[in-house]
């Protein structure tokens, strides 16, 4: 454990030196989330306050959606920005390479990188899923029908994307690790799009997951454990032969 700790807290310092991707990771996912809210809030949250007396359940499934989409989106743009550079950058200096002659487990290694990805992007999710509680919660609800925020819009909203995305990025870089750093962004890039349209068509034009209750987060989770067995047989890939070889 010590092992990961150290080795995750260099990885990150050496992900921050790569300013110009980290910048535009930064202004690209505030960007992407500030369009996100305010088009679902003219689109979902405005007409909802249409009516005389406006439905308090069905503002916090959309509610829920926003807040679920804003950390989401921010642990995606993360992921695609940072963990294609970061790996192929790590290889073509031999960094890895480095590593395997030295004691630390090949599997300490993986972890450790793939944490050094996920952490930035859990930041910043956190921080703008929170901007957007506050702010989308004192513009629209307040005023009328007071502050909304429940147990499962929270779990929602801040926990299970990240367990989701932590999931991923550990296939994502192992996929990568073994093989060509592109084909572990590709998983990513496909993910973040089709995962976040299939939840929010699912939730919005069926009765099947609500995003407000504990059926979207056992859904959510449900993915995370399908990431895991997928991940547990990928495993035996993972050795020195193996990632040597895929330079």
């Amino acid at each position: 454990m010590k092992d990961i700790g150290l080795l995750t807290l260099s990885s990150i310092r050496n992900n921050l030196r790569l300013k110009a991707v980290f910048i535009v990771f930064i202004i690209v996912t505030m960007m992407l989330v500030a369009l996100l809210v305010i088009l679902f809030c003219i689109l979902l949250i405005k007409p909802a306050f249409s009516t005389a007396s406006p439905d308090r359940e069905v503002l916090e499934l959309y509610f829920s959606i926003i807040l679920y989409s804003a950390c989401f989106i921010s642990l995606g743009v993360n992921l695609n920005s940072l963990g294609f550079q970061s790996l192929t950058r790590e290889k073509s200096r031999g960094n890895i390479e480095s590593l395997l002659v030295t004691p630390v487990r090949i599997k300490n290694i993986w972890i450790a990188k793939s944490l050094a990805l996920f952490i930035p992007g859990l930041v910043m999710g956190e921080i703008l899923t929170l901007i957007t509680l506050i702010t989308v919660n004192y513009i629209y609800f307040v005023p009328s029908i007071g502050f909304i925020f429940t147990p499962w819009i929270a779990v929602n909203g801040f926990i299970v994307a990240p367990v989701v995305y932590l999931c991923l990025g550990l296939l994502a870089y192992l996929v990568g690790l073994t093989g060509k750093p592109a084909t572990g962004n590709i998983i990513a890039q496909i993910f973040l799009p089709v995962m976040i349209n299939i939840m929010i068509q699912i939730t919005l034009r069926t009765d099947i997951l609500n995003s407000a209750s504990w059926s979207f987060a056992a859904a959510n989770i449900g993915l995370a454990l399908l990431i895991i067995i997928i991940i547990f047989f990928l495993q035996p890939r993972l050795t020195k032969e193996k990632i040597v070889l895929s330079y």
